[in-house]
């Protein structure tokens, strides 16, 4: 005789541990900051070789002479139409110690703008804010100038205001990453005030190019349709139609700045 089984009770029944849904962003590779880091450390070759080459001397990265004809900032020249001044400026670096700091700053503040951001987003910041900043030296500084500070303080001026915009969702390790980012503005702008030598008002202008710039190109989030236990990441929308009229307005703010201080005329040397 055989006894007919019965279902076990819910108190027997093994405990299954389902984690809970964790979301994260999934950062983009920084292709784009080593690209340029790349391009700038080239672009110092080059006036080591130019300087060799044209005037048989070995300190083309500190010679005005070849810092001027490869395309430093000189407000003369762009009032007379060298208007690419403004663009090749960015690229050259009076000597090694200029090149290292901003090379310190692109490796530190790209591959966290672009990891967040994205490829093309972090490149639209880095020239347009760079630009920004050629233009705001061009209107208020008489000195030939080069660097690529102002694209800097354009990627210290978007990671700002990104942690800032998404602080509540970063937590703590967010908030800890805009402090630090505050107390490197303040520390740069005030050592930018009192050190001779620095374009100050490149980096004022890289800094609000970068607001401006990155303001309208934060990507937007959402929760995956299908939410499974553990951690998987964010969806980001696509919004391809609206970042670019931004980057169009942004271009038009960035002409219409330059026309602006062309027709007051630039200070001179």
């Amino acid at each position: 005789m055989y006894d007919q089984p019965t279902s076990p009770s819910a108190s027997f029944r093994p405990s299954i541990d389902v984690p809970p849904p964790e979301f994260y962003i999934s950062l983009t590779r920084p292709t784009a900051t080593r690209a340029m880091i790349g391009l700038i450390l080239f672009v110092f070759a080059a006036t080591f070789v130019f300087g060799l080459v044209v005037f048989g001397v070995w300190t083309g990265p500190v010679d005005i002479r070849v810092l001027y004809l490869l395309g430093m900032k000189s407000n003369a020249d762009i009032l007379n139409g060298q208007v690419w001044r403004l663009f090749t400026a960015m690229f050259l670096h009076i000597g090694p110690t200029h090149l290292i700091s901003n090379l310190i700053g692109l490796f530190m503040l790209g591959p966290i703008v672009e990891g967040h951001l994205g490829h093309w987003r972090f490149i639209a910041i880095y020239l347009l804010g760079g630009l920004f900043g050629s233009v705001a030296s061009y209107a208020f500084s008489p000195a030939l100038s080069a660097g690529a500070s102002g694209a800097i303080f354009a990627l210290l001026g978007a990671t700002v205001l990104y942690f800032f915009r998404f602080r509540e969702n970063f937590g703590s390790k967010g908030q800890d990453i805009l402090r630090s980012m505050l107390v490197v503005l303040v520390l740069n702008l005030v050592l930018g005030s009192t050190v001779a030598h620095v374009d100050n008002w490149g980096h004022v202008g890289g800094l609000l190019g970068g607001l401006l710039v990155g303001a309208g190109l934060f990507p937007r989030f959402r929760l995956p349709a299908v939410i499974q236990p553990g951690r998987q990441p964010l969806v980001r929308e696509s919004n391809l139609t609206r970042q670019i009229g931004w980057v169009l307005l942004c271009l038009l703010l960035l002409f219409l700045s330059f026309w602006l201080a062309t027709l007051a005329g630039p200070p001179l040397q």
